[in-house]
């Protein structure tokens, strides 16, 4: 039976993100894609902006345009300027923003860290050169909001599903990682104490652990 949008959120809050690594192969960010601050898990709906120049403004029109639950993500050409930082992070948290994500660096790590139980942030590192009150994406209008970016090494597109927690991000299409896959996941974890305290236990290893030769 096919879940709910809201179904389908609430189960992905509640399952391990590595446990859905056990079954998906795509989708999972590069490594130096990482939190800025440890905040609760993230998920959300995509609301993309690609950043070909590093135009304050044209962050500002983003952040204008999210609507409660969704996650901003930037990618930032060259990966050379900050694009978030405390004045960013609030505005996204009164926008009811349920986290950002930056193909670059951030800055304010401080203020970040002050917020990470309002607004996870992932990024690929922390500077002090931001971006700029510059207009140079006027021209473009809306036209760098909502298109399909490359983040990371994965394309994401808007209203996809955006997961992340201390091990990283993972982009879902978004209908989800499928029923089958979202249910093997739950059901792993809910095993897994019990697992553990087999192995806590002195049990032999060889009666717990799945070789594949059986």
């Amino acid at each position: 039976m096919s879940r709910s949008t809201d179904e389908l959120i609430a189960a992905l809050r509640s399952v391990e993100i590595p446990t859905l690594g056990h079954f998906l192969e795509e989708g999972f960010c590069d490594q130096d894609l990482r939190p800025m601050n440890s905040g609760p898990q993230l998920v959300g709906r995509a609301r993309t902006l690609d950043l070909t120049e590093p135009d304050a403004f044209a962050v500002n029109r983003a952040l204008l345009a999210l609507e409660p639950g969704d996650v901003l993500v930037i990618r930032v050409a060259g990966r050379g300027h900050a694009p978030v930082g405390a004045v960013t992070a609030h505005a996204a948290i009164a926008q009811g923003a349920a986290g950002i994500v930056v193909d670059g660096p951030v800055t304010d790590q401080a203020a970040l860290r002050e917020l990470q139980d309002r607004l996870p942030v992932f990024a690929t590192g922390l500077t002090s050169r931001t971006t700029k009150r510059s207009g140079a994406l006027a021209g473009e209008a809306d036209g760098a909001l909502d298109r399909a970016i490359e983040v990371a090494g994965v394309s994401v597109r808007p209203g996809d599903l955006v997961l992340g927690d201390a091990q990283g991000i993972l982009i879902l299409p978004p209908e989800g990682p499928g029923d089958g896959v979202l249910d093997a996941a739950l059901a792993s974890d809910a095993a897994e104490p019990a697992l553990v305290a087999r192995i806590a236990s002195g049990e032999p290893l060889s009666a717990i652990l799945a070789t594949g030769t059986d």
